[in-house]
């Protein structure tokens, strides 16, 4: 009888140990599931990354359909920072959702979306962002989370921050969007192929652009709300197709023109309209002085051009550094039309001091500067703005080269895409679904001590202040 009281009160401890573990399993369950909902746990990390701007806020706020997150990860690669990014977003707005999926677990999931997504192609490591009631869909891979700079210490382009937030904002948008900006290629005129502006319609693509194809021989129609890209043709316009150019023109229609040192020298309808914005592409081929080495990237004919600051279009490139570019080769532009209230005319684009233009003869050139070679600078891209008798304005961007924007490995050096994203906002008046979100720095910043003083006693000083502290409560007790 006297061991019943011992085991009940072993039975009572362990009780309590068992209900006290519960607790703590539910209360950490219930501030998991509180923390999914309402993303309450306090950012700490060095760069922010899963703290939302206030374009991102806005965005969010601004949404009305639904929108679903799928999001794919093999085992070991799961990014934690994207998904703590992701619960924040939930917790934002009831309109957006997400999920975590395994194609292990779920292998219809790949074959469905590969069947309805062709900006992208779906991996095992991916976010897919679906929005039913559109039924467009966005998939981001581990490169729409990076963001790449020119140091011009290193002449590489280099990782510099992450752009979870941007990525993410940018493709809700898009999948929700009722319309998406459409931009027109020109075709029939030998004007660059499919195959060649691929890379090209995949940025297009990726900056939330719909571009599709016209072909005024086939009986299309050009339409004044879209802007028109003319790139590099080789051969002219009829007067029917002459008209109809203008007539774009005149109803306030914007144009992105590339012309190339291949290009023919004579196109007299084409080039007709061109001087309507004041611009005659001039022939020959663009050499920088070997002499001057900021001209050029490893061959004379690989300008490295000066990227000038026109307001609300270049200057954000030009204060940020962001302005190396290699036009590989470049065609001049001669400004042929006169300044007017009419005809504004600003160089984006200079060749360098000492430059030359050399001619091609017998389908041949020597780059070797002759004595009667013109001598630059020379304007290598330029943004026109016509106007017309009622009041209507037509912008125009030219530019001498069209490979700065149909080469990955250019991109990835240089800021082509930044400058065609520039251009496009000011060809359209607005920008498309672009969001000013910057990305959050990848490393961690170096600490680093004025002198060497202060990082040798902050190393000497905690085990002297704990010896200190032992011989004061020591002392005492070797009397004792």
């Amino acid at each position: 009888m006297k061991k019943m009281p011992k085991l009940c009160r072993r039975a009572y401890n362990l009780l309590l140990c068992l209900l006290a573990v519960a607790v703590a399993v539910a209360a950490v369950a219930a501030a998991d599931a509180l923390e999914s909902r309402f993303a309450a746990r306090i950012d700490l990390s060095f760069n922010s990354v899963t703290t939302q701007s206030e374009a991102t806020a806005k965005a969010l706020q601004s949404l009305d359909k639904d929108v679903h997150a799928y999001v794919l990860a093999t085992q070991g690669n799961t990014l934690t920072d994207l998904n703590a990014l992701l619960d924040r977003y939930q917790a934002a707005t009831p309109r957006f959702t997400w999920s975590q999926e395994s194609l292990s677990r779920n292998p219809l999931l790949l074959q469905w979306m590969s069947d309805d997504v062709s900006d992208s192609a779906v991996t095992g490591d991916c976010v897919i962002v679906r929005c039913a009631d559109t039924g467009r869909t966005r998939v981001l891979t581990w490169e729409d989370y990076m963001s790449f700079g020119y140091n011009p210490d290193s002449g590489a382009y280099e990782f510099t921050g992450l752009t979870y937030e941007k990525a993410l904002t940018e493709a809700i948008l898009y999948t929700a969007a009722d319309e998406i900006p459409a931009l027109q290629l020109l075709s029939g005129h030998g004007e660059l192929t499919a195959a060649e502006t691929a890379v090209l319609e995949k940025k297009l693509t990726e900056a939330n652009y719909a571009p599709l194809r016209v072909n005024l021989k086939n009986g299309d129609t050009l339409d004044p709300a879209a802007p028109l890209l003319i790139l590099s043709p080789t051969l002219d316009v009829d007067e029917g197709e002459l008209s109809a150019l203008t007539a774009f023109a005149q109803a306030g229609g914007s144009l992105l023109v590339t012309v190339d040192f291949t290009d023919p020298d004579v196109l007299p309808n084409l080039y007709a309209f061109y001087r309507l914005y004041g611009v005659q592409p001039l022939p020959g081929l663009v050499v920088a002085d070997e002499g001057d080495r900021s001209g050029y990237y490893t061959s004379p004919i690989e300008l490295t051009p000066t990227l000038r600051s026109v307001e609300g279009v270049t200057d954000g490139l030009v204060q940020s550094g962001a302005n190396f570019l290699i036009l590989a080769p470049a065609r001049a532009l001669d400004l042929v039309g006169t300044q007017s209230a009419d005809l504004l005319m600003e160089p984006l684009l200079q060749s360098g001091e000492g430059s030359y233009l050399r001619a091609a003869q017998g389908g041949s050139i020597d780059i070797t500067r002759q004595a009667e070679d013109p001598e630059g600078p020379f304007t290598l891209a330029v943004l026109c703005d016509r106007g017309f008798g009622d009041g209507t304005r037509s912008r125009a961007c030219f530019i001498g080269n069209s490979g700065m924007f149909l080469n990955d490995t250019l991109y990835n050096l240089t800021y082509s895409n930044e400058l065609m994203q520039q251009v496009l906002r000011a060809l359209m008046g607005s920008s498309s679904i672009d969001l000013d979100i910057l990305p959050r720095a990848a490393a961690r910043p170096v600490l680093a001590a004025q002198g060497s003083a202060v990082p040798v006693i902050l190393l000497i000083l905690p085990p002297l202040l704990i010896a200190l502290l032992a011989v004061a409560i020591l002392t005492p007790r070797k009397y004792l």
